[in-house]
């Protein structure tokens, strides 16, 4: 981590010029501090998520009441490992496309309606995200995948590559599957892909900000995460607007 190497290259400097190498150390030590405790990962995930709420089946039901609303229900693609050296090689979902698989196959199963999985595949494994999530839905949850868009890198491209998927049958209104803290940014890529979406919101990470308890002060790993991709996703949501993408 950055603020961590920070505070090493104070301490290195600390012995040739010691009152730079010291003001070094102790930022990267508060930096590193503000950036692993609960608080500021509440706070950064609030901007994201303090607009949303879950979608339910009777919301669903009655946005597609008289035979309007969504089409068909998509499932992003957060990210796919394989599993160190075993031979034959293991290929798996990440535990956060997991939940976006589990989320999706709910609501289809409330709604019927079908599903399109959307995740390209990285360099380092040999099967795409999207054909790894429709396994899962096929083999593991007993439901059917219409369309698998196996092509896209990232965001941008899942909502440009789906939206041409769903264009040529017809759809051109869907339930949207993703963590919270990234359904803005996604929201604003299928939007403008020409798509009419509704958000289906899991994983919510925030809390209103107030002072918390002790805890959310002390440092940890899942702090240190969710500052992470939170910080990820409001720099992606900067990048994109730069780009036009939404």
């Amino acid at each position: 981590m950055a603020t961590l190497l920070m505070a090493a290259l104070g301490l290195w400097w600390m012995t040739r010029r010691p009152k730079l190498g010291r003001a070094l150390a102790v930022l990267g030590v508060a930096l590193t501090w503000v950036c692993s405790i609960g608080a500021t990962a509440d706070a950064l995930s609030y901007l994201l998520e303090k607009d949303q709420q879950p979608l339910t089946a009777k919301m669903l039901a009655a946005a597609r009441q008289g035979g309007q609303g969504p089409g068909a229900i998509v499932v992003l693609g957060g990210g796919a490992v394989r599993d160190g050296w075993s031979k034959p090689q293991r290929e798996r979902l990440q535990e956060r496309t997991i939940e976006r698989v589990l989320a999706g196959a709910r609501l289809a199963r409330a709604s019927g309606l079908p599903l399109l999985v959307t995740g390209g595949r990285p360099k380092w494994l040999t099967h795409a995200e999207a054909e790894l999530m429709r396994d899962m839905l096929q083999d593991d949850l007993g439901l059917p995948v219409r369309w698998v868009e196996d092509q896209s890198r990232d965001t941008a491209e899942n909502a440009q590559l789906s939206a041409q998927m769903l264009k040529r049958d017809g759809i051109s209104a869907v339930v949207l599957v993703t963590q919270a803290y990234h359904m803005p940014r996604s929201v604003r890529t299928f939007e403008a892909a020409g798509l009419q979406v509704l958000a289906a919101p899991h994983g919510f990470k925030s809390t209103p900000p107030g002072w918390g308890e002790w805890a959310d002060w002390v440092p940890s790993a899942s702090g240190m995460e969710t500052v992470w991709l939170a910080s990820r996703e409001l720099i992606g949501l900067l990048w994109y607007r730069l780009r036009g993408l939404g």
